[in-house]
């Protein structure tokens, strides 16, 4: 029968850093600047999209 080495370290599960290999916070500081574009983009088309179903509604009125 084969034993395990005594020498040899034992396994242990990982930690949140060591399996995913950055934190939440680490990905937005390295990444604001990306998230704070994305933002903006989806902030733009949903104003458009307001903005062109107000415009609708006025000329359906007229």
């Amino acid at each position: 029968m084969i034993s395990p080495q005594e020498h040899l370290p034992q396994d242990r599960p990982a930690t949140r850093e060591e399996q995913w290999g950055f934190t939440i916070w680490e990905f937005i500081a390295d990444n604001w600047l990306y998230l704070m574009g994305i933002v903006l983009i989806l902030a733009i088309f949903l104003y458009s999209r307001y903005n062109w179903r107000r415009r609708q509604q006025k000329n359906r009125m007229n």
